[in-house]
């Protein structure tokens, strides 16, 4: 004979209740050492099923009520991406390392590394000098990346107060 499984569901309810009460029924009794079990065909007719469950809802309607309301169905936001490293790379290949990391290439905008220079409307093969802001640091959705770009990679490091060529420099004496 197959069991009912409405009438398996009074015993599964019990011995949850017992659970949520902390009644595990593997103490011992008093004085001895032997392990005091339920017994699992307790529920078995309908009219002690039925007080059973009115008793189980009773019983964890004032638990679930008191229960910390720290469980939350929103998932958690992403992490902040970080600043990829960019230096010395074209400005293409930086395109290419946001598209990689899921960050928009929109994101990126483009300067002069030097204030004497003016940045061409195709300045994809132009090399990164410096980044804004820095590699490592948290990127949040909302941040622009400003790059600093030279034609040269070597043009990078050169610099005077600001310009590329001394003579464009109004510190400089003639």
């Amino acid at each position: 004979m197959v069991p009912n499984p409405r009438r398996l569901a009074p015993s599964v309810l019990v011995v949850g209740v017992l659970a949520l009460a902390g009644c595990s029924g593997g103490g011992t009794q008093t004085g001895g050492s032997t392990p005091v079990t339920a017994p699992t065909t307790a529920a078995t007719t309908t009219a002690p099923a039925t007080a059973t469950a009115t008793a189980t809802a009773t019983a964890t309607a004032p638990a679930t009520a008191s229960a910390p309301a720290t469980t939350s169905t929103a998932p958690a936001p992403p992490p902040d991406a970080v600043m990829p490293a960019l230096h010395s790379r074209t400005y293409e290949q930086a395109r290419t390392e946001f598209s990689r990391q899921d960050l928009s290439p929109a994101r990126l905008t483009a300067a002069a590394q030097h204030k004497d220079v003016t940045l061409p409307r195709d300045h994809d093969d132009w090399y990164i000098c410096d980044t804004s802001p820095r590699p490592g640091a948290p990127l949040p959705a909302t941040t622009t990346v400003t790059v600093r770009l030279a034609q040269d990679f070597s043009d990078c490091t050169t610099s005077f107060n600001g310009y590329l060529y001394e003579e464009n420099d109004p510190a400089s004496a003639p």
